[in-house]
């Protein structure tokens, strides 16, 4: 895609995904472009990986080459493709698409004979004009009947599968990882937009100094506290330590001629894929403050 920024505006405002990470360039030798039948002058410039809530991941990919193709291929071209997304209800999910002026292909077709009965379907058009799919089956589809092996993915059965401590750990850890990220972001529109992915609304931070209640509150403290310091960074001490559904985070702050400036501890509980508390041990606290 021509510009990852605005995909990612329109996956997480209007669909309302999540931004997990985000990377800068991807370096690619010659072979690499090659093996996946990439331009030569062509690079990646930017990645960003959007969670979708109990499904699948979408990882985003922003091109740039002097040679490609703008042109958008028609769907009876070779190998078209789309994205699904699965929705519990259609008739609310079409009129908020349609209320966020988005152009909706068609109507939405309920199969009610053959392997696809039970689904109903409708795809839409995201600005770039990129075809998406929303889908529902509430009571399965007719092909698990007979071939009951075969399960389609669906968010009831999601929901009850209890996640593991190993999933957890590595959901914590993501979350530890772009939270570092965030207290060391200096620009105030980013920062906020990655507070409100990874923290809860309603996020309360107990800072030996302060306790922060809500997205604007954390945004802004980091902020007065990046002016304060400036060229100061935060970086983990020593590996995350994880177990269920919270963490402990390690941490040092400081220029690059002298990391651990300042050093100390953050503890996180965390529910439902969020942060919904912290609590920071600053090392020395009256001492820096004297």
């Amino acid at each position: 895609m021509p510009d990852l920024n605005e995909a990612v505006k329109f996956f997480t405002e209007v669909l309302g995904f999540h931004q997990v990470y985000e990377e800068g360039k991807l370096p690619l030798n010659a072979d690499a472009k090659k093996a996946f039948n990439i331009r030569r002058s062509a690079e990646i410039t930017h990645i960003a990986l959007l969670e979708t809530g109990n499904g699948s991941n979408i990882e985003l990919f922003e091109y740039t080459s002097p040679q490609r193709n703008m042109k958008r291929p028609m769907n009876d071209d070779i190998d078209w493709y789309h994205i699904a997304v699965y929705i519990s209800n259609m008739q609310k999910s079409v009129s908020y698409l349609k209320a966020k002026g988005i152009r909706i292909i068609g109507v939405p077709i309920e199969h009610k004979t053959g392997p696809n009965a039970g689904l109903t379907g409708v795809y839409f058009e995201t600005p770039r004009g990129l075809q998406i799919e929303l889908v529902t089956y509430p009571q399965g589809m007719a092909y698990e009947q007979s071939h009951p092996k075969y399960k389609l993915w669906s968010p009831k059965n999601e929901l009850t599968i209890m996640k593991s401590n190993e999933e957890l750990a590595a959901e914590a850890k993501i979350l530890v990882m772009t939270h570092l990220n965030i207290w060391t972001e200096r620009d105030p529109a980013k920062r906020l937009q990655l507070t409100k992915d990874i923290y809860a609304e309603n996020i309360k931070v107990i800072d030996p100094e302060i306790v922060l209640n809500g997205w604007n509150e954390v945004s802004d403290f980091i902020g007065g506290l990046l002016h304060k310091y400036p060229g100061f960074e935060f970086s983990p001490v020593k590996a995350i330590e994880t177990h269920h559904d919270s963490a402990i985070l390690s941490w040092q702050f400081g220029p690059p001629s002298k990391l651990d400036t300042i050093t100390g501890l953050d503890i996180f509980a965390i529910a439902n894929g969020k942060i919904i508390k912290l609590i920071v041990f600053v090392n020395g606290a009256t001492k820096q403050n004297s």
